[in-house]
């Protein structure tokens, strides 16, 4: 009550200092009501690092990151209200597999990101502990964290086995955490299975250390996911709208969004009909907006009254404009625009009956085991935690 008489007594003298008013000119029970949902629901971030053992006795974990991932981003980003979502993970192994670390760069861009996800395989290991230490460390050090006060900044450390502490060049965990600490950023652990019992008290250390969570799940990361009678109509329909985007701009800007573009459409051959249909709806949240089409994206601009093609000279053109008269230009842009309004509308009412039928089916699963889930739960809660 203090803090909400407060903020009210705040706003009251800012509104004086701006209109000389006096406090009875001030409808009080309004200005309360706006300044609280100001400081109950400030604009809010959130940058995920998944730090996972990509060892052979993960392909539970990482066949569940591919399948998965879209839910949890998607879940969190509409359920927390998330303003900008970005993702990066790293893969660890240890000194003598194909690869001792492996990066996918912290973005927005998520569908770059779960490209490369796609590429990657549980293989080598064989053997205790692996190189925890060295992935951590640079899930805190070389990913481009922000340094904005209200950011949820969370990596999540999953594996079997205990980090190396005999490695003499390795940079232990303690220290990374406490690194951790001094950027804000909160580390989650998931201990997998019965084996390597060592590794519990090391990933309850790493969590401990920033007040993050520690828990213990099933071997596999066993998940399950909910197939819909809907699930192949909304692919079909993201699919046409990431076909009409155009870009604008110089060659080389064009080249690049045309090449984000093809990894984009290439999600549609590669990964599954539930994870794409997982993918479409964080698409139609408010992060997923925010970077849909991309930049210099000529249907959103002209949607936004951001671009005249008038404006702009022909080589900076793609390809389906150029040589073409003002007329026969502003044709084929009203058109892509009024079909992608039309396949957006057509996306959002299957959208609405997926996640009812997905409702339904999650409480005849009740108790089951969900790895994304639990994941959710935390994120959620420490999300809340961090905006308030």
């Amino acid at each position: 009550m203090k803090t909400k008489i407060s903020i009210l007594i705040l706003g009251i003298i800012f509104l004086n200092c701006k209109k000389n008013l006096s406090t009875k000119d001030i409808d009080t029970d309004n200005v309360a009501i706006v300044l609280e949902t100001k400081a109950l629901h400030p604009t809010k971030n959130a940058e995920i690092v998944f730090c996972l053992d990509a060892t052979g006795s993960m392909s539970g974990l990482i066949g569940t990151a591919k399948e998965k991932i879209w839910d949890i981003v998607s879940e969190l980003a509409q359920d927390g209200d998330i303003d900008t979502l970005k993702m990066g993970m790293v893969f660890y192994r240890d000194r003598g597999d194909d690869f001792v670390t492996k990066q996918i760069a912290m973005t927005t861009d998520l569908d770059e990101a779960y490209t490369e996800l796609l590429e990657i395989n549980a293989a080598g290991g064989g053997d205790s502990p692996e190189s925890v230490n060295q992935g951590l460390h640079e899930a805190i050090t070389q990913m481009q964290w922000s340094t904005d006060k209200k950011t949820y900044r969370t990596i999540f450390v999953v594996g079997d086995c205990p980090p190396h502490m005999d490695y003499q060049d390795d940079v232990k965990y303690t220290k990374s955490c406490r690194l951790a600490a001094e950027k804000g950023i909160t580390i989650n652990t998931i201990k997998l299975g019965n084996a390597c019992r060592e590794a519990i008290p090391h990933f309850k250390n790493m969590a401990s250390c920033t007040n993050g969570e520690f828990l213990m799940l099933d071997q596999d990361a066993q998940d399950y996911a909910i197939a819909t009678p809907y699930d192949d109509d909304i692919n079909r329909l993201s699919r046409n709208i990431d076909d009409t985007r155009m870009y604008y701009g110089t060659q080389s800007e064009r080249t690049l969004n045309y090449s984000k573009k093809a990894k984009s459409m290439a999600v549609y051959e590669s990964g599954s009909a539930t994870a794409n249909s997982a993918r479409a709806e964080y698409k139609q949240s408010k992060a997923g907006q925010k970077v849909l089409y991309g930049y210099q994206e000529i249907v959103s601009d002209y949607d936004k009254g951001d671009f005249k093609i008038e404006d702009i000279e022909d080589d900076k053109l793609p390809d389906n404009l150029k040589g073409k008269t003002l007329e026969e230009k502003e044709a084929i842009v009203k058109n892509l625009s009024q079909k992608r309004k039309v396949d957006n509308a057509k996306l959002k009412e299957l959208l609405k009956k997926k996640r009812a039928y997905i409702q339904q089916k999650t409480a005849d699963e009740n108790g089951r085991l969900s790895f994304s889930k639990e994941v959710l739960k935390v994120m959620k809660k420490q999300a809340n935690k961090k905006a308030l």
